[in-house]
């Protein structure tokens, strides 16, 4: 490791400082500017901006600290560089990883939270404290973690570039219309409730927000008419845009050649010292139902009604709904009857499905909050509250492992990565203090991106007798108006339960690669070509080294993908050593008895691995190990979750009364039958156990 003696951090400190002075002068300038250099409302990449965003200014400004703070150790890293003659490899390996708290560059690195001598007997809202030793760890406003070290062009924070001749990697739109296809092809096996679930479930512990301008204004990287980028004088350190090319087969007709794309906000590392740029997870990096309850103690005092022990609620004439938003930018319209909700994450109203499990696990709480009062009308609102939290946070974690995980990444991965529960009178010791729990950035921008593979371009409601109506996906992205539809909710929770997703492949559907988020607009954005950019902006590594990390051989030529195939990759990427993480982890052939291929599946597996092994609030760890755990008669209730069990308890129950054992199979099959929803069949949970 190289020492940094004190001239030359006090160098290192001036030049960060002088260099930052510059880029906030020039921010100030582009904000001022006549020229378009703010997205504003209306265009399509206006709603992935949205989807992204913050919408409480005060949490802005704590945002805007950190990426500050980071953003001056990745320029002083560049200079540290330059000035040392360090090579790439040497940053890569973290060659210069010195603790710099106590430095002149000090004034960057983020102050660690007071943790309390006696641990709480509750998860903190803000995930910090977890770890004694860490108290960062999992904590919101804090970096991804990583399985190898980030690529780099220039070890710090340019994108990567070809291995061929260094010049810069194919347009993701152009990789987008010659490799990704829109093709048909339904794995009736499994059930729409997986991708569904799993953005819910990613909602829970991943959330990386562009950059804006420090009012919170969003970055325009392209023309306002979308035929050229803007010219460098007008551009923001920030923009990264995507180039449509001329022939394109979908934008040329509307004269399209650039997409916005603004880089992800970044985070000091949890060491705060030299090296490449990490990137911001803005919410908790743990399984603890943040996308209900939020990530910090504000947000969650916002959500709550302070009394009972519930979350508030919009009562639609007797159906409860989540609270309507504040924000008059939070959906497309919000117009008198209109409505667009609230919750713990800020991408709520992105999918109407989305809203719809945001509502069934915000009333699981409450019915939660009500069941406790009536068994113990001695306990105050925040022990009610923070029970039933606890409880609901429980049902997740098994939800997640016991039915998710099998059915995404099958049971031999489950076994070797040390994923199965417990069962009988057992409780955990998995619990390692030296797991860092945080969500790795190959997870985030690349392997839990499969589900984009998985949808359906359509969602087919069904009433009481037929097929009532068939809804594109665009149509209903930051407009969830129809959830005050009284038979909606039941309508999505059944179609959700039983059709088919398509086999993660290739293929992702024009829905996604053409009309995402398009609102009113003719076109929308390339979703396929974001994720391929964000793989970039964050430093993923060529999909060859994650494969041959996985234990498969490096993919030598192009033809081991046969001659279709082959020859389409060979027309964007120079070499197989190009490749983009999320295009390579797409085109494996299924592991077996899993949903992804090898790379992913290993990819999440070790994610859940470090979910598990790396929180000591697990729900089933050993009493030694959990300050919160729970005695072993709770802990056989919590153990019969079912994602099935929430859909019965919380439905509408207009016109849903049946569901099968488990909602992300087929349903309808031998061992997993349709039964009605009072049968003991699906288990519920009996909360007597909690009773003083």
């Amino acid at each position: 490791m190289l020492h940094l003696d004190k001239l030359t951090l006090s160098a290192l400190e001036k030049k960060s400082t002088d260099e930052m002075s510059k880029l906030k002068s020039r921010e100030s300038d582009l904000l001022s500017s006549p020229e378009p250099t703010i997205l504003n409302p209306g265009p399509a990449t206006y709603g992935h901006f949205r989807n992204s965003r913050s919408f409480d200014m005060a949490d802005l400004s704590q945002v805007m600290h950190v990426a500050n703070s980071a953003l001056e150790l990745a320029i002083a890293t560049r200079a540290f560089k330059d000035r040392q003659g360090l090579t790439n490899e040497q940053l890569e390996m973290g060659y210069v990883s010195e603790d710099l708290k106590h430095t002149p560059l000090g004034h960057a690195c983020v102050e660690p939270p007071f943790c309390p001598m006696i641990p709480d007997r509750y998860r903190r809202i803000d995930g910090a404290c977890n770890n004694v030793l860490h108290p960062t760890w999992g904590a919101p406003f804090t970096p991804y973690s990583r399985i190898l070290p980030a690529s780099y062009h220039d070890g710090v924070w340019s994108p990567r570039v070809s291995v061929v001749d260094e010049e810069p990697l194919p347009s993701p739109r152009q990789i987008s219309t010659t490799v990704i296809s829109d093709v048909d092809s339904p794995n009736h096996d499994y059930t729409l409730a997986v991708p569904q679930f799993g953005q819910f479930l990613s909602h829970d512990f991943t959330h990386s927000m562009d950059m804006s301008f420090t009012n919170g204004s969003a970055i325009a990287c392209c023309e306002s008419d979308g035929n050229s980028m803007l010219p460098p004088e007008a551009t923001h350190y920030a923009c990264m845009p995507i180039p449509i090319p001329e022939n394109d087969p979908f934008f040329s007709r509307f004269h399209q050649r650039c997409m916005n794309f603004v880089r992800t906000i970044l985070a000091p590392s949890h060491e705060c010292s030299l090296g490449y740029v990490q990137q911001m997870n803005k919410i908790t990096h743990y399984i603890d139902v943040s996308q209900v309850y939020g990530s910090t103690p504000e947000q969650t005092s916002e959500l709550r009604s302070f009394h009972a022990g519930k979350l508030k609620v919009f009562s639609d004439y007797g159906r409860d709904l989540p609270p309507l938003a504040k924000d008059p930018e939070a959906c497309l319209t919000m117009e008198q009857g209109s409505a667009c909700f609230e919750s713990g994450d800020t991408r709520t109203n992105q999918m109407i499905t989305l809203v719809v499990m945001h509502t069934i696990f915000l009333r699981e709480h409450n019915r939660l909050a009500t069941v406790l009062a009536h068994l113990n009308p001695h306990w105050n609102d925040d022990q009610l509250f923070l029970e039933a939290r606890q409880i609901l946070i429980a049902e997740m974690q098994v939800i997640v492992y016991k039915e998710f995980l099998p059915t995404v990444i099958g049971m031999e991965a489950m076994d070797d990565f040390g994923l199965h529960l417990k069962r009988g009178d057992r409780y955990s010791v998995d619990y390692n203090p030296q797991v860092e729990p945080s969500v790795t950035n190959e997870l985030s921008a690349a392997a839990f991106r499969f589900g984009h593979s998985t949808v359906d371009g359509q969602l087919k409601l069904y009433g009481p007798q037929k097929m009532e109506e068939v809804i594109a996906i665009p149509e209903v992205m930051f407009y969830p108006a129809r959830m005050r539809h009284q038979e909606f909710l039941d309508e999505i929770l059944s179609t959700l339960t039983t059709e088919p997703i398509q086999d993660v492949d290739g293929s992702v559907t024009d829905q996604l690669t053409k009309y995402m988020f398009r609102g009113g607009n003719p076109f929308g954005v390339d979703l396929a070509a974001i994720n391929i950019q964000r793989g970039r902006d964050h430093g993923l590594r060529p999909y060859n080294d994650y494969r041959e990390l996985t234990g498969l051989p490096r993919i030598r030529d192009f033809s081991e993908y046969g001659p279709e195939l082959g020859e389409k990759l060979r027309l964007v990427y120079k070499s197989p050593d190009d490749m983009d993480l999320w295009v390579g982890g797409l085109l494996e052939e299924r592991a077996p008895g899993s949903l992804v291929g090898p790379t992913f599946r290993d990819m999440i597996a070790d994610q859940f691995a470090r979910l598990k092994k790396g929180d000591r609030y697990f729900f089933e760890n050993d009493p030694s190990i959990n300050p919160g755990h729970f005695t072993m008669e709770q802990l056989h209730e919590v153990r019969k979750a079912s994602l099935s069990r929430i859909i019965c308890d919380n439905s509408d129950k207009r016109l849903l009364s049946r569901q099968a054992r488990n909602a992300f199979r087929k349903p309808g099959v031998p061992g997993n039958e349709f039964v009605d929803c009072r049968s003991h069949e699906i288990p519920s949970l009996d909360l007597t156990p909690w009773q003083e």
